[in-house]
């Protein structure tokens, strides 16, 4: 790179020689940005002098290469202190929920948890609606000059329907393990996501109807989602697999048994999830399969079942009880992490307004000597 603008050898030698020194075992990546202070003097046009090299491959260490009064070149490794700090982000459905979260500026990672945990609460082929507004607050960590080492951790994060605010606050019960809460400090885990992927449009629902492709009217004994094909289907339910593959008209098809008395079934998949196999454990949310048009199916979409004491019955007409709620010592922690958190969703920092402020042009040059 140094050759390229007419560095001289004997100082690229030096320049590289101590950056290597400071980088030791690593390697810089492809696409690095390098930043560079040059020098150029009047008997020597062609010949420009490096006066700094610096390269930042983590937000936190900064490597800097200095030209000194002689010549020669020092080495100086340069770290930052890393510091959490909240922000909010705000943004509104356009288009798939987390692809929303994700061009509003929300973390992928964060935006699928703050989905997972509204799909409890949710219906979201009949409630979520383009337009909508939410707001998330994360938790980064940053450095001391403002460079993002974490993009952030969801805290909390709320969703406005058209006729209610769904709001989740992070929360560890003392002696137990992390989840979702709403306000007013109930789970918001229940036995059964409303829906077992992140759509909103039903295309056909539950109940007697004319078969697309056989052409006769024959029950339709579940609800289907219209998706992209590869889109991830999740297990609504903590269960075991029952059945996973090839299933006749219903293509590739994947049956889990919740309870002795519970099962939901998901079908028409273009495949069937990684470790997904008769016998396999499963957790609420995990992916099981993914969106296709395999059997008898005009196109891609998940056709998904409820079946109760073997007998199919209507998925988005299932209710299900919350299952824990903070109490004890806990429940005035939480009230009091639940106020600042809503506190702070209408009031902490933008994360958009917070980006560090650009360095200079990638090569800067100084005349004279």
């Amino acid at each position: 790179m140094l050759a390229d603008i007419d560095v001289p050898e004997g100082e690229r030698k030096q320049i590289a020689q101590k950056l290597q020194g400071l980088l030791k075992k690593q390697r810089l990546a492809v696409g690095e940005s390098i930043q560079l202070l040059m020098q150029t003097l009047p008997e020597r046009p062609d010949a420009p002098r490096v006066l700094t090299l610096s390269v930042r491959p983590q937000p936190e260490r900064e490597y800097i290469i200095t030209r000194q009064d002689d010549g020669s070149y020092d080495a100086d490794e340069k770290t930052y202190k890393v510091s959490p700090r909240i922000v909010r982000i705000e943004g509104h459905r356009n288009g798939p929920v987390v692809q929303s979260g994700v061009k509003a500026g929300v973390p992928s990672a964060a935006m699928n948890e703050f989905v997972r945990a509204l799909a409890y609460e949710i219906d979201f082929q009949r409630e979520i609606k383009e337009g909508q507004k939410f707001t998330v607050l994360l938790e980064q960590l940053v450095t001391s000059d403002g460079h993002v080492t974490h993009p952030g951790r969801l805290l909390a994060g709320e969703w406005r329907l058209l006729k209610r605010t769904v709001t989740v606050i992070r929360f560890r019960p003392q002696g137990g393990a992390e989840g979702f809460f709403n306000p007013q400090g109930e789970s918001v885990v229940r036995s059964f996501l409303r829906t077992p992927m992140d759509t909103s449009r039903v295309t056909s629902g539950f109940g007697m109807r004319e078969h697309p492709i056989l052409g006769f009217s024959a029950m339709h004994a579940g609800v289907d989602f219209a998706a992209a094909s590869g889109t991830p289907i999740l297990a609504a339910g903590n269960g075991k697999v029952v059945m996973a593959g090839p299933n006749g008209g219903y293509g590739n098809y994947v049956k889990l048994q919740h309870t002795h008395d519970v099962a939901t079934a998901y079908a028409h998949m273009s495949r069937v999830g990684p470790g997904i196999k008769p016998g396999a454990i499963v957790r609420q949310g995990q992916v099981i399969g993914f969106v296709g048009s395999t059997g008898l199916s005009t196109g891609p979409h998940l056709h998904y079942e409820f079946l109760r004491g073997g007998k199919h019955v209507n998925p988005l007409a299932q209710k299900f009880a919350m299952r824990a709620m903070v109490a004890g010592k806990d429940a005035n922690r939480f009230q009091v992490l639940a106020r600042q958190y809503l506190t702070q969703m209408k009031n902490a920092p933008m994360a958009a307004d917070l980006k560090p402020k650009p360095k200079p042009a990638n090569a800067q040059v100084a005349k004279g000597g």
